[in-house]
């Protein structure tokens, strides 16, 4: 006789259901839910080859509700088609599990399948036998992941009410533990996420304070520099100027006639101060515009304006030297760059050729547009440049072998600022010196147009 008849017989082997009238079940619910709402009901399988189970099963589970739930009762008649009917369902709640079946392990070989090779630990499993001495309650309970163990001749329908509750109620709270644990894992995942997203920018930010503080660094070693160097190149002019203010007393005590000899030696005084006031000015400008983060904002700018601005501000300095300051060049030409800037560049040009071309010597500046370039350039009359001066051209704080013809000062940054601002503007310099005596054109090269903004970006 097979092992589930055992749950349909009576316990006196009558032949009877144990289902009385006092077992058929009306439960109230713990927490019946509004009566417009309908819940989804639970899932439970009933594992059994013995069909009389199954259906005195759903005899004595009819009506169950549990919080307003009611049942949905799957059948499965053996170890295989269970295994098969877990994997249509895996959100099956309760498990009612026979022993016997296929073989006499069959329901425990399901029960290490489902533990071991499924990984599923939600599941309750009440397993139940109509052979307890075949598969001994205490073994089976030490060896074996269930929940319940059951006879079938013990198994009442309040019992098995009893049984079937606490398995649902089990469940419920192993679900909402997984749920939090996931719920604990996303958390911890977008914590980590957004840890290193934190900490991507903490790196970030320290990059930018070393980047800064290595700026600040070089600016403070920079502006040590310029003092010293102004320290250095003031200490002529100062010279001079207390030189002559002394001979200026001497001349003037006790010689209020001596007109003539005291407005020479006033006026040696006030060149000299004039000297000294525009190497200050040029020095200090020149170096804090040397600045690391030499700003540039791109507008449209007519070139050719710019040009005419720098040629101008540098006429009397030339008049003063009778020099010719020649321009030549369109009405007007039309590039994005910063106005600014680049008046400032090419001023620093100008000025260099005044500065080395000789008294009465000849400055052509000149400004057009040739295959989709505009193009500025300062031709002097100079000593020209030897072979050792063109790689140190553009360097900070070079002086090359040529010196300025009417006694001012260089402070070695003109070129190099005015290369840095051309750079920045995507373009670049070039100089020409045909020879010793023969003068050196210097030429900026800016792209033209549209050209310009592409550059830009």
């Amino acid at each position: 006789m097979r092992e589930g008849a055992g749950f349909a017989e009576s316990q006196g082997s009558q032949g009877k259901l144990t289902v009385e009238q006092n077992d058929v079940l009306s439960v109230v619910d713990d927490a019946p839910p509004p009566p417009d709402i309908a819940l989804p009901r639970q899932k439970i399988a009933v594992v059994d080859d013995d069909e009389a189970v199954h259906e005195g099963t759903r005899f004595a589970l009819a009506g169950y509700r549990l919080n307003g739930a009611g049942l949905e009762i799957l059948s499965a008649y053996s170890a295989a088609e269970a295994r098969e009917l877990l994997r249509a369902h895996p959100d099956i709640a309760v498990m009612l599990l026979d022993v016997v079946m296929e073989t006499d392990t069959s329901g425990l070989d399901l029960v290490d399948h489902i533990r071991r090779d499924m990984g599923n630990e939600t599941l309750r499993i009440i397993l139940r036998t109509g052979q307890p001495g075949q598969a001994p309650e205490r073994d089976v309970v030490l060896n074996y992941d269930i929940n319940d163990y059951k006879a079938k001749t013990e198994l009442t329908a309040d019992k098995l009410f009893t049984a079937l509750t606490s398995a649902l109620r089990g469940h419920a709270q192993l679900r909402r533990i997984v749920d939090l644990q996931e719920e604990l894992r996303q958390a911890n995942r977008d914590l980590e996420h957004r840890v290193q997203q934190r900490t991507a920018e903490l790196l970030a930010a320290n990059k930018r304070v070393e980047a800064q503080w290595a700026r600040a660094r070089r600016a403070s070693a920079f502006q040590n520099e310029i003092l010293g160097i102004v320290a250095h190149d003031l200490k002529n002019p100062l010279s001079i100027i207390m030189g002559r203010t002394e001979i200026l007393r001497e001349i003037m005590r006790g010689q209020a006639a001596l007109e003539d000899a005291a407005t020479n030696q006033i006026e040696r005084i006030r060149e000299s101060a004039r000297r000294l006031t525009a190497m200050v000015d040029a020095l200090i400008k020149d170096a804090m515009t040397d600045a690391l983060d030499l700003p540039v904002h791109l507008d449209p700018t007519d070139i050719v304006a710019v040009v005419q601005e720098a040629v101008e501000a540098n006429r009397p300095l030339a008049q003063g030297k009778q020099q010719t300051l020649l321009f030549e060049g369109p009405g007007r030409l039309d590039l994005l760059g910063d106005h600014e800037r680049l008046r400032e560049a090419v001023d620093n040009l100008v000025s260099n050729a005044v500065k080395y071309s000789p008294p009465g010597g000849e400055i052509v500046v000149s400004a057009g547009e040739t295959g989709g370039e505009a193009y500025v350039t300062v031709r002097d009359s100079g000593p020209g440049l030897l072979p050792e001066d063109f790689p140190r051209l553009f360097g900070r704080f070079q002086r090359l072998s040529a010196r300025p013809t009417g006694g001012e000062n260089s402070t070695g940054l003109g070129l190099f600022i005015a290369k840095r601002i051309v750079d920045l503007h995507g373009g670049r310099i070039e100089v020409d010196s045909p020879g010793p005596g023969m003068g050196a054109s210097f030429t900026i090269w800016l792209q033209s147009g549209e050209t310009a903004a592409e550059a830009a970006a």
